[in-house]
Formats: C-alpha cells, structure tokens, sequence
C-alpha cells in the first residue's frame, strides 16, 4: 500500500486560543472569588489560575519555551513527528482519541517508549487553510496497520 506524503506543518500563534484561554481564566477566578472562604484561600486560588492561564497562553497560544509544540510532521501510517521549543525531535503514535473537527482539532499521540499519551491542541488559526485540510484529512482517513490492520481491500 502505498501512503500519502507527509504533512508537515509549522504552527503560528493563536489568537483563538488566547481568547478563550484567558476567558476561561478569568470567569474561573470569577467564580473563586464568590465562594464564601477565607480571603486568603480566594487570593491564593486566584494566582493559581492566573499563573495556570498565564502559562498556558505562553505555551499553547504563544507557542513560546521549551515545552510549546512548533512543528509537526505526520505521516500516512499516523506516525507522528513532534519539534519541542528546544529543538528536540520526538517520535510517537496518533492514538484513537484525537479528534478532527473544523475549527479545532486534537492530536493525542503516544511517544514511542513512554507510558503516558500527550495532547497537541490546533485551531484553524494556527495554520493556513490547506495545511489545517491536509493534517485533518490525514488524521481522519491515517491506517495503522498495528492498530487496525490490513486493509480489506489488501487480504
């Protein structure tokens, strides 16, 4: 069988993902300082969210530091190619879980000896348009023949 090229991709800033992030932070802290606690236990849980949310704009919507995802590579058998913020490649699986949609698409993928599965987040602004369709449809239409075997059409 022969596999489709590769998608490779670069990822851009968010302005989506900004938005909702610091929205999500700020309706939370909202929330926090409602409850009828102690004022110090509302201010505490209050720089939790906000250093959280701070973080979170930094790495997922800024694509800034060494944990942030920069580059992407998957290929037609939904083996995956991650480029960290410190410039180290890493290696891995698309698992079952991710989820293709038009606006917002999660990559969760298992590196290649490691127990734990990561998630990569991508909105439609990450992206240009073709790059965001190719990554979709190669997430959605990928084989792995460990996971789901031959192809009907190959036995």
């Amino acid at each position: 069988m022969d596999w489709p090229p590769p998608v490779r991709v670069v990822f851009a800033t968010s302005r989506t993902a900004l938005a909702l992030i610091a929205t999500l932070g700020f309706a939370t802290c909202a929330v926090i300082a409602t409850l009828p606690i102690e004022p110090a236990a509302i201010g505490l849980a209050t720089i939790g969210v906000a250093t959280w949310a701070i973080d979170r704009i930094y790495v997922v919507a800024l694509r800034q530091g060494p944990r942030a995802v920069r580059e992407l590579e998957l290929r037609g058998d939904l083996t995956v190619i991650v480029v960290n913020g410190d410039g180290a490649p890493c290696a891995g699986r698309v698992r079952n879980q991710s989820y293709v949609g038009a606006r917002v698409t999660t990559v969760v993928w298992r590196p290649f000896g490691r127990w734990r599965s990561r998630t990569i987040l991508v909105f439609r602004d990450m992206l240009p348009a073709q790059d965001f369709r190719r990554l979709r449809v190669l997430l959605r239409y990928g084989r792995s023949d460990v996971t789901h075997g031959r192809p009907a059409s190959q036995l």
